[in-house]
C-alpha cells in the first residue's frame, strides 16, 4: 500500500533538496495564473504572450492554472510553499476562457514562445486538444524540443495529451499519472504511460486557489507539476555543480529510479516516485549527491552532504 498522499509527498518533495535555480525555466502550459496570490509574492514568474491571453477570463481555466503554478512556484512560508520556488516560471495560458481544452495550434504557438524565452521544462497540462493527428505546426514545435534537449512533462490522464505529443515526434516525453493513498490510478491513465511515465501520489494535492484561498486538488494534472518541478530542482542541481542542463538527462535518471508497483489485478504495473528516496535516487544518478554546502539567495538554510543522502533535516525551508 501506497502510504504517500499528495500533500506529503509535497513535503517529501521540500524537504530532500533545495529551491532550485534562478538560472533553470520551466514553462506551464495551461491556464492563466492570479500573480496576487500571496505565495507568489517574489517569486519569478514571466507572463508570456500567446493567442490565448486575449480570451482568458477568472474561471476555471485560471483556477487551474493557479493552482498548477503554485505546486512549483509558490514561495517559502507563504500559504503554499511550492516544490522549485528559486526557478524560473514562464506562463504560457493554453486555454481559452473557460474552456480547458485547446487548439493544436495554440498548443505550438505556446511551445515555440516557451522555447524562445529558454525553457528547459515545458509542462503541458491535461485537456481536450483538437484532432487526434498532429498538425504539420505541432510536429515542428516538438521538434524544436528534441533539438534542444527540452523534457516535456504531461498529465498522463484520459483527457490529457501525451498521446497527441508522442505521435507529434516528442522524444523526450514525460507522462505522469495520480495515484490515491491505495495505489490506484486516479482517472485512468493514457497508454503512452504503461510505455514511459511514472506514476506519483495525487489524491490530496494543496495548492492555491483563486481570492487568495488554497484547496486540495486531485488527478495526473498536478501529479505532473509535482514532476515537472522536480525536475527543475534536479537540473539547478546540475547548474549548481557547474554542470550544463541536461533536461534528458533529468528525465532518464527520474524514470531509472521510479519504484517498480505492483497493481492491482485490472491494471497493469507501474512505476511510481512516492518519496525522497526515489528523489535522492535520481539525483545520485546525475552524481550531483557530492559533498558541498550551498547558500541560498535567501541566506537562511544550508544544504550539507556528507553522505550519499540528504539530511533528515530540512534542505530547503528558511525560517522567519
Amino acid at each position: 500500500m501506497v502510504v504517500a498522499i499528495g500533500t506529503e509527498f509535497q513535503k517529501e518533495i521540500l524537504f530532500a533538496l533545495g529551491g532550485g535555480d534562478s538560472r533553470i525555466s520551466i514553462a506551464i502550459l495551461d491556464g492563466p495564473v492570479d500573480r496576487t496570490h500571496d505565495c507568489f509574492r517574489g517569486a519569478r514568474l514571466v507572463p508570456l504572450d500567446t493567442p490565448a491571453v486575449a480570451r482568458s477570463g477568472d474561471g476555471a481555466t485560471t483556477a487551474q492554472g493557479t493552482h498548477i503554478a503554485s505546486l512549483i512556484f509558490g514561495q517559502p512560508c507563504s500559504s503554499v510553499e511550492g516544490v522549485a520556488p528559486l526557478c524560473r516560471g514562464l506562463i504560457a495560458p493554453i486555454f481559452r476562457g473557460d474552456r480547458l481544452g485547446a487548439s493544436q495550434a495554440d498548443l505550438a504557438q505556446a511551445i515555440g514562445t516557451a522555447l524562445d524565452h529558454g525553457a528547459h521544462v515545458i509542462l503541458v497540462s491535461g485537456g481536450m486538444l483538437e484532432g487526434r493527428q498532429p498538425t504539420d505546426e505541432l510536429i515542428a514545435a516538438v521538434k524544436r524540443c528534441n533539438e534542444r534537449n527540452v523534457l516535456i512533462v504531461a498529465g498522463g490522464a484520459r483527457d490529457g495529451c501525451g498521446s497527441l505529443l508522442r505521435r507529434s515526434g516528442a522524444t523526450r516525453l514525460f507522462p505522469v499519472g495520480a495515484i490515491d493513498r491505495r495505489g490506484r490510478l486516479i482517472g485512468g491513465s493514457d497508454p503512452s504511460l504503461h510505455e514511459l511515465g511514472i506514476v506519483v501520489p495525487g489524491a490530496a494535492v494543496l495548492g492555491a486557489e483563486l481570492e487568495g484561498h488554497i484547496g486540495e486538488r486531485r488527478g495526473a494534472n498536478y501529479a505532473a507539476a509535482l514532476i515537472a518541478g522536480v525536475a527543475g530542482l534536479l537540473l539547478g542541481a546540475q547548474t549548481l555543480r557547474g554542470l550544463p542542463p541536461d533536461p534528458g538527462a533529468v528525465g532518464e535518471a527520474m524514470l531509472s529510479s521510479a519504484t517498480p508497483r505492483l497493481a492491482d489485478r485490472n491494471s497493469e504495473c507501474q512505476r511510481a516516485w512516492i518519496g525522497r528516496a526515489n528523489i535522492e535516487a535520481a539525483a545520485a544518478r546525475l552524481k550531483v549527491l557530492q559533498e558541498t554546502t550551498t547558500a541560498s539567495p535567501f541566506g537562511m538554510w544550508h544544504r550539507a552532504q556528507t553522505t550519499s543522502l540528504w539530511s533528515d533535516h530540512a534542505a530547503f525551508r528558511p525560517r522567519a
